[in-house]
């Protein structure tokens, strides 16, 4: 058995599915293995912002064959195969398959099913990211550290919110029993769940309308307020989030960190400092988001906040 997961979305969880035949996995396999020095990639060597990524590909044992020219975790589509063109062609049928495959029930297809609708998403947005592949880079993080400070909001004029900022710490999210399961809001609340939290899933107001009235009132559920409605001490510590929305497709959070800029973390991709142009995040209105598109506003959440 193999499993595909296509890398797309940051708040909602990634189309998945499980190609349980194990004569179909292996000549699936096999087919990649012959064009492995053109095609293949490794899983997240290649694009890493917003929107569409890569396609994954990963073993589901560690006892199942396997070709020797093949990791046990690979990427196609992906600008981090030596023939991206030819990475695109392959992982697109792939994708193009994807329905015939919804009978294995995985727990995020709840929020992603693995219907037309998704599959046709997936092969528009692939097909626009490989008609201009994005020039993409990797800057360097900047040093981690645990603390944090309060800092004290006076616009508009004498809001006189308090809340906390603090240095970024991208190496307590992007270790490998955190990363895949945790997305941007759990790194925008500053709350390992490992559940791929939801806005509003913990107080049984999650919404699949991806808009952001619906998503902030589904935030506003597990606690959050909106800006300058300021919280008291007693909800220390208080971090600041902002919202964007993909429309229709998903949605996306980033939260200020002490310095003057903005941390996030796309889905279960590494968390980081920089937009889609490789550039620090001093503004998340302003910085390049790729299709989210729609800015929805900014949020307090104090520790009250409870997410799943």
């Amino acid at each position: 058995m193999l499993r595909v997961d296509v890398d797309i979305f940051s708040g909602r969880p990634n189309p998945a599915w499980v190609v349980s035949d194990e004569d179909a996995a292996g000549a699936l396999l096999e087919e990649i293995a012959a064009v492995a020095d053109e095609a293949v990639g490794l899983s997240g060597a290649g694009y890493g912002g917003l929107g569409y990524r890569e396609v994954v590909i990963s073993s589901m044992s560690d006892d199942e064959s396997w070709p020797d020219s093949l990791p046990r975790t690979f990427t196609l589509g992906t600008i981090g195969a030596p023939d991206p063109r030819r990475s695109a062609e392959l992982a697109r049928r792939i994708v193009a398959d994807m329905p015939r495959y919804r009978a294995f029930k995985l727990p995020g297809h709840a929020e992603t099913p693995l219907d037309d609708t998704t599959r046709d998403l997936v092969l528009e947005q692939m097909d626009r990211f490989f008609q201009d592949p994005p020039e993409w880079f990797r800057p360097p993080l900047f040093p981690s550290n645990s603390l944090r400070s309060t800092i004290r909001e006076d616009e508009p004029i004498d809001a006189g919110c308090f809340y906390e900022v603090s240095e970024f710490n991208p190496d307590f999210w992007n270790r490998p029993e955190v990363q895949p399961y945790n997305n941007c809001y759990n790194y925008a609340r500053n709350y390992r769940t490992d559940t791929f939290a939801q806005p509003g899933r913990a107080h049984g107001a999650q919404t699949d309308v991806m808009a952001c009235p619906d998503v902030t009132q589904a935030a506003l559920a597990d606690g959050l307020v909106r800006r300058f409605d300021c919280l008291p001490d007693s909800e220390y510590p208080r971090r600041l989030m902002a919202l964007v929305i993909w429309p229709g497709v998903d949605y996306h959070w980033y939260r200020e960190q002490r310095g003057d800029f903005w941390g996030h973390k796309p889905g279960s991709t590494a968390a980081r400092n920089y937009d889609n142009r490789g550039a620090l995040i001093t503004d998340p209105e302003t910085c390049d988001r790729g299709g989210y598109t729609d800015f929805c506003g900014y949020f307090y959440a104090g520790k009250s906040v409870v997410i799943n």
